[in-house]
């Protein structure tokens, strides 16, 4: 998965560097304007440097815009693959901002760095070691994380069955 990140970077570097190409191109054919020998007013040299340099402008807006997009699809490659940190003080923010900016609820967020069961078991562990929690503590922590388990488990075996009952009553009818 790294060779796309690197190869949505390379498009982006070489079109930043073909944009400052054309820039100097564009530059060159407006300053042309100058060693054309005629005079010109200000607003009539201005309108005749930009005449003279309108394809490069065009081709340096594609490119910029071709560069944006490379750059945009580098850091969304990036991001979709990093690991994100769960806990859940981050499910507490993503959770208000999928609330004030519902738009943000699509890409699922909230339930990624929302921690897993085992991420809360290892944490446990972690601060049994530690000595921060006593043996009571951890053993309650600990069967209450494995009730929620089971709990979810039964919930979504139920699911699945509720959709098969559904299912079959409307082969039935």
């Amino acid at each position: 998965m790294g060779s796309r990140h690197w190869l949505y970077f390379g498009g982006f570097v070489v079109s930043g560097i073909l944009l400052v190409g054309v820039g100097l191109m564009a530059l060159f054919d407006a300053l042309s304007v100058l060693s054309g020998g005629a005079t010109y007013s200000e607003e009539v040299l201005l309108l005749a440097m930009l005449g003279a340099a309108a394809e490069w402008v065009v081709i340096g807006l594609v490119l910029g815009l071709l560069a944006l997009v490379f750059l945009a699809a580098t850091v969304v490659s990036v991001l979709r693959d990093k690991s994100l940190p769960r806990s859940d003080r981050l499910v507490s923010i993503v959770e208000r901002l999928e609330r004030e900016y519902p738009i943000l609820r699509q890409f699922d967020v909230s339930e990624r760095v929302e921690p897993t069961t085992e991420d809360r078991r290892q944490e446990l562990k972690e601060q049994y070691v530690a000595g921060d929690i006593s043996e009571a503590e951890f053993e309650r922590e600990m069967q209450r994380l494995l009730d929620d388990d089971d709990a979810a488990d039964a919930q979504s075996r139920s699911g699945t069955h509720t959709s098969i009952e559904i299912d079959a009553d409307e082969h039935r009818n």
